[in-house]
């Protein structure tokens, strides 16, 4: 019998691509921390510079959060019109050019707070478009096999980068001025550019359009491919349900460290940075929890996982500090690996032709739940505050935030995802 040959072009094809994606991780890496750092020294030179007040500090951070709500859908239609690595170096070099806009107007002496609102929402529009390109991409550099551990990697990135842009934002803004350090970031953002150049894996043309489809209708279907997906469906439910949790949590934990347990300003900050390392460590181990566990069982341990914050009111017997550090890395842990799982389902099981529409819409419908998850957090501490006291007040209000992030189990618990062990290609795959 002839022994069999390996498959060379397979081979070939997997390093090809490994290369690549070595450049694209680095070109990504770059980039979500030049953005994580800008949005640090925005507010820090409208505060320092303009001694602006709370309000314009808040339409400031508004400016830069507000396109992903209004654009998105508009963006995830573009997106599935055209190639995406176009886009992609368009939309750096379009934030390269917002962020260099600002030490360029403090130059020419005319830099106000209006300067800054319109860059932080150019930056923020030109993020935007980036972010639906980049997911939308990936499957098209990569073979299938490859996703979970790339996202995985990109999440690393991204953990990171909340993690340390403040302190490299914080330096920079100390030994050079805040827009001079805008600057230098806006340079960074010329290497996502070359990296993306150096790709050499062709990206295939975009499918082609129905003759006559208005923008409006090809929005329509790709909420309509991620509503009626069997699973796609019950995980943006999951995760809206979530974030509620997730962003009320957060919220009522700044109240609970500041107002109930006095901690000061600098142990705060200590806190989250050690909290966040938790987070670093869940990215780096994502795609080894989903190998082990199976697509279903990590959701829902990842869901399950906002219940710990129910024991942090101990904070108020047991040391302070060390509880709110072990119970929030146990938290965050399973942050990136809900973010890294939940793309890599949404890339495999949608059509290429969809994917810019079915990430846009996911994506849009989770950033509108964050700040009403926020909003219902602060109005949670203050009735219960009033109602039982500051300590307890705050206290209770978080064991209801964390009832209510770890509620996101019942969604999961009761669709097809509980069953499901391997992503599927296509359609869903139940588990023997």
């Amino acid at each position: 019998m002839a022994a069999v040959k390996p498959d060379r072009s397979a081979e070939r094809t997997n390093l090809s691509a490994r290369r690549d994606f070595r450049w694209y991780w680095l070109g990504q890496t770059v980039s979500v921390m030049g953005q994580q750092v800008a949005i640090f020294l925005f507010p820090t030179i409208a505060i320092v510079l303009f001694h602006a007040s709370s309000l314009g500090v808040g339409l400031l951070n508004a400016a830069s959060t507000a396109p992903y709500p209004l654009l998105a859908l508009f963006a995830g239609v573009a997106m599935d019109r055209r190639r995406r690595r176009p886009a992609m170096m368009g939309s750096t070099a379009g934030t390269m050019l917002a962020l260099a806009a600002i030490p360029l107007a403090a130059a020419a002496g005319v830099l106000g707070m209006a300067e800054l609102c319109v860059a932080a929402l150019a930056a923020g529009s030109f993020g935007v478009l980036y972010d639906v390109a980049n997911q939308s991409h990936l499957p098209t550099l990569l073979p299938r096999h490859m996703l979970p551990r790339a996202n995985a990697r990109l999440e690393v990135s991204t953990s990171l980068a909340m993690l340390g842009a403040p302190a490299l934002g914080g330096l920079l803004g100390q030994f050079l001025s805040g827009t001079t350090a805008l600057a230098v970031v806006a340079a960074t953002f010329a290497i996502p550019v070359l990296t993306l150049i150096s790709l050499r894996t062709p990206e295939p043309p975009a499918p082609p359009r129905e003759p006559g489809a208005s923008m409006f209708a090809e929005m329509r279907e790709g909420v309509a491919a991620l509503w009626r997906h069997p699973l796609l469906r019950p995980a943006t439910l999951a995760a809206v349900v979530r974030n509620l949790g997730n962003a009320a949590g957060s919220t009522v934990l700044l109240l609970f460290a500041y107002r109930t347990l006095g901690l000061p300003p600098g142990t705060v900050g200590m806190l989250f940075t050690l909290v966040g390392l938790g987070g670093v460590g869940g990215a780096w181990m994502a795609d080894r929890l989903l190998a082990r566990f199976g697509l279903g069982t990590t959701l829902i341990a990842a869901c399950a996982s906002g219940a710990v914050w129910a024991v942090a009111p101990l904070a108020l017997w047991l040391p302070a500090v060390p509880t709110l550090v072990v119970v929030g890395a146990s938290a965050s842990v399973w942050v990136p690996v809900w973010n890294a799982t939940i793309t890599t389902l949404r890339q495999s099981v949608t059509r290429p032709e969809l994917l810019g529409r079915v990430h846009a819409t996911s994506r849009t419908i989770n950033f509108c739940a964050m700040p009403l998850g926020a909003l219902l957090g602060g109005a949670a501490a203050d009735v219960l505050g009033n109602a039982m006291g500051p300590k307890a007040g705050t206290g209770w209000a978080l064991v209801l935030t964390a009832v209510a992030s770890s509620a996101a189990t019942v969604v999961l618990l009761r669709s097809e995802l509980r069953l499901v062990r391997e992503i599927p290609g296509g359609t869903s795959e139940a588990a023997a």
